[in-house]
C-alpha cells in the first residue's frame, strides 16, 4: 500500500544523530517515519542542528542502522524545556532505504492486523482499512494527559482508542471508561448528540486520530467505516478483563529513551591518546604532548602517579616523566580512565559519583590483564616447546641420546611439553588486540551501567530492587526495561566512535554468561565462546572481579565461573585459582588508584 498524506509508521524506536561537525550527539525516539522523512523528539536545552546525520535503530543489533542525512523542516519547543524538530531525509543509501521501507511496511501491517481485530471493523475489508490509514494517524500519548479539551471552533475530529483507557473529565466522578475499540471526539454532523467536552488518558494510551478536516473525505471514500465510527462515537467499550496489560518494562524503556539527553562529551584528546598508542611510529614524547593539551588531564594523571599506588621515591612533575616511568601503554590506560571518570558524571548532580561501579570496572581491567599475561605465558611455552622439539628432531637419533655434562639427556634439557590446556592456548594468540589493550576493553565494558546509575537513578533503583526476585541485576534489566546497560553502552560507544573491539565488548560482555546458563550442549557452547575470545575473556574478568568482591556488588551472590570459559580460553583451574588469589591485592590497588586520582 502507499502511505497517505498523514499516516506514518508510528513506531517507538530509538534514534541517535549528530551535527555534521560531530560536535554533539543526541539520542531520542522517532515520532513517526515515512518513506521520505521522519520526525524525531529529543530533550535538550540547546537548539537542534539544522542538518543532522544519524541512524534510526530498528533493533538492538549492531549494524542494523538506517543511515541518512536530513534537514530540519520544523522546529519548536514545548513546556519544560522539551525540544522537538521534524526532519526530512535529503539523502539515504539504497540499503538503508530498503530497510526503512521494510520497517514502515511492518508497522503498517501490524496496525492493520490490530484494527481488523476490533469488533468495530470485523466486517471491513482490508482495502477499506488501508484507505482509513490514508487519512488517519496513530499516536502514543503520555499518562494522565488531556486527549483533547474542547469544543474547538475548528473541531477536533475522532479518536479511536487502540490501547489503554481514556475517561471524561466532566462531570466530576464520571465512571465512563473508554477502552480499546471506543470512539471519542467530535463529528461535523450537527445531529450527533453532545460528546464529552474533555477527555484524559490513562496509564499508556495509543489512539488513531482522524482530523476534523478529513472526516467529510472519509464519508466519501470509506462510507462503511465512517458509518461504523459514527455509530460507535461516545459509546464506551469496556476493556476485556482477559486482555493483558502492557508490561512495565516497555514503559520504563520508553522513559529511558525520552529522558536521555545529550550524550556525555569526551575530551578532544581522548581519541588522540588511543590513536597514539596504536601508531607504531609514535614515541613517548608524542603521547606526553597530547596529554599536555588537557591541563585537567595532566593534573589527574600526576596525582595518581604520585600516589601510594606507584610509590615512586620522588615527586613526578611532568607528563613526560610519567610516560617514561610508566611506559606508553600504562600511561595511556591511566589517561583514558581519568577522562572517562570525568566524563561519565551528571553535571547537574556532580555528587552522584559511582565510585563502586568504577572500582568494579578497574578491577575487571587489572584481572583482564592478568588473564592475558597468563595466556601469553602459555602461548610462549607452547612456542618454545615446539621450537625445541623441531631442533631435537633435527639432531638425529645419535644426538637425542647424547648425555649432557650434567648427566641428563640433551632432549630433557629443553622445556617440558605443555599440558593439553597449554596446547589449546594458541586460540588466544588470535586475539585481535595486544595484552595491554585488554585493560581499555575492560575499563569501558560497563559504561552503560555507569550512565544508568548517573543519569537514571530511578531506573537503577527499580532494577536493583528486583534483584532479590530475579537473581541478577542483568536479568532484572532484561525483565524491566527495554534497554539493558549493554545496549545503552553500545549506543554511547557508537556515538563516541570508539574503535573495535570496544563497542562489541560493551554490547556483548554478558552474552557468554547468558550462553553458559542457557546452552546445554557443551560443544555448541565452546564454539560460541571461541568465536570472539576477547569478549569471553572480558566476561570472565567481570565474573572474577565480582567473585573477588571488587567494587559495588549488584547480584545477591557472586556468580560461579563456568568451566567452559576456562576451556574456551585454554586456562586451567589452577590458572584461575592463581588469578583469584590476587583478588585482595587487586582490590587494594583499585582503592589506591581512586584515592590518588580523586584526592
Amino acid at each position: 500500500m502507499q502511505l497517505g498524506r498523514t499516516h506514518r509508521a508510528q513506531v517507538q524506536i530509538p534514534i541517535h544523530f549528530f551535527a555534521p561537525d560531530r560536535s554533539k550527539t543526541y539520542i531520542g525516539k522517532t515520532i513517526d517515519i515515512s518513506s521520505n522523512g521522519f520526525s524525531v523528539q529529543v530533550r535538550t536545552d540547546d537548539p537542534l542542528p539544522t542538518i543532522i546525520v544519524g541512524g534510526i535503530l530498528p533493533t538492538e543489533v549492531a549494524g542494523d542502522e538506517i543511515l541518512c542525512k536530513a534537514r530540519v523542516i520544523w522546529q519548536g519547543g514545548l513546556a519544560g524545556g522539551l525540544k522537538r524538530a521534524s526532519y526530512k531525509i535529503t539523502s539515504i543509501a539504497q540499503k538503508s532505504q530498503d530497510r526503512l521501507d521494510q520497517l514502515i511496511q511492518e508497522s503498517v501491517s501490524n496496525l492493520i492486523a490490530e484494527l481488523q481485530g476490533l469488533p468495530l471493523f470485523a466486517d471491513c475489508p482490508r482495502e477499506a482499512i488501508e484507505n482509513l490509514l490514508h487519512l488517519a494517524r496513530s499516536r502514543e500519548l503520555p499518562p494522565d494527559s488531556l486527549l483533547y479539551e474542547g469544543p474547538s471552533p475548528q473541531g477536533i475530529g475522532l479518536f479511536l482508542i487502540l490501547e489503554g483507557d481514556v475517561s471524561p473529565v466532566e462531570p466530576p466522578g464520571s465512571t465512563d471508561i473508554f477502552g480499546p475499540g471506543s470512539v471519542v471526539g467530535q463529528w461535523t454532523d450537527p445531529e450527533m448528540p453532545p460528546q464529552p467536552a474533555a477527555v484524559k488518558t490513562g496509564p499508556v494510551v495509543r489512539i488513531l486520530h482522524i482530523p476534523i478536516s478529513l472526516l467529510q473525505e472519509a464519508e466519501q471514500e470509506i462510507p462503511a467505516i465512517a458509518d461504523s465510527l459514527r455509530k460507535a462515537l461516545g459509546h464506551p467499550v469496556a476493556r476485556d478483563a482477559s486482555e493483558p496489560s502492557r508490561p512495565r518494562r516497555r514503559k520504563l524503556g520508553l522513559n529511558l529513551l525520552n529522558e536521555l539527553q545529550e550524550i556525555p562529551t569526551l575530551p578532544v584528546v581522548f581519541n588522540a591518546v588511543m590513536d597514539c598508542v596504536e601508531d607504531p611510529d609514535a614515541t613517548s614524547k608524542d603521547l606526553a604532548r597530547i596529554i599536555r593539551k588537557d591541563q585537567a588531564l595532566v593534573t589527574r594523571v600526576l596525582k595518581t602517579v604520585n600516589s601510594a599506588l606507584y610509590g615512586f621515591g620522588r615527586q613526578i612533575s611532568s607528563a613526560e616523566e610519567a610516560v617514561i616511568l610508566l611506559g606508553m601503554n600504562q600511561t595511556a590506560n591511566l589517561a583514558v580512565t581519568a577522562m572517562l571518570l570525568n566524563s561519565l558524571v551528571d553535571p547537574r548532580h556532580p555528587e552522584r559519583r559511582p565510585e563502586g561501579l568504577w572500582e568494579h570496572s578497574l578491577g575487571t581491567a587489572y584481572i583482564a590483564q592478568a588473564i592475558g599475561e597468563t595466556l601469553q605465558g602459555k602461548v610462549g611455552a607452547a612456542s618454545r616447546w615446539a621450537t625445541a622439539s623441531a631442533r631435537t628432531s633435527a639432531r638425529g637419533a645419535q644426538e637425542k641420546t647424547a648425555i649432557s655434562p650434567a648427566g641428563a639427556p640433551a632432549a630433557q634439557m629443553e622445556q617440558s611439553p605443555p599440558t593439553p590446556q597449554d596446547m589449546s592456548a594458541p586460540s588466544v594468540s588470535r586475539l585481535p588486540i595486544a595484552i595491554d589493550k585488554l585493560f581499555t576493553c575492560a575499563i569501558v565494558h560497563d559504561i552503560g551501567l555507569l550512565i544508568l546509575y548517573v543519569r537514571f537513578p530511578k531506573h537503577f533503583a527499580i532494577v536493583r530492587e528486583a534483584i532479590s526476585k530475579l537473581g541478577s541485576f542483568h536479568r532484572a534489566e532484561r525483565e524491566l526495561i527495554d534497554m539493558d546497560h549493554c545496549q545503552l553502552g553500545h549506543r554511547i560507544a557508537q556515538a563516541w566512535r570508539l574503535p573495535e573491539p570496544l563497542p562489541t565488548v560493551i554490547a556483548e560482555h554478558h552474552l557468554p554468561q547468558i550462553w553458559a546458563a542457557e546452552i546445554k550442549e557443551p560443544e555448541r557452547l565452546l564454539e560460541l565462546l571461541r568465536e570472539d575470545p576477547v569478549v569471553t575473556l572480558i566476561s570472565l574478568a567481570d565474573l572474577m572481579a565480582r567473585q573477588s568482591g571488587i567494587g559495588l556488588q549488584l547480584d545477591e551472590e557472586p556468580p560461579a565461573i563456568p568451566e567452559a570459559f576456562l576451556e574456551a580460553l585454554g586456562l586451567t583451574e589452577e590458572d584461575a585459582g592463581e588469578i583469584l588469589s590476587e583478588g585482595a591485592m587487586i582490590k587494594e590497588k583499585v582503592e589506591l588508584f581512586f584515592r590518588g586520582m580523586t584526592a
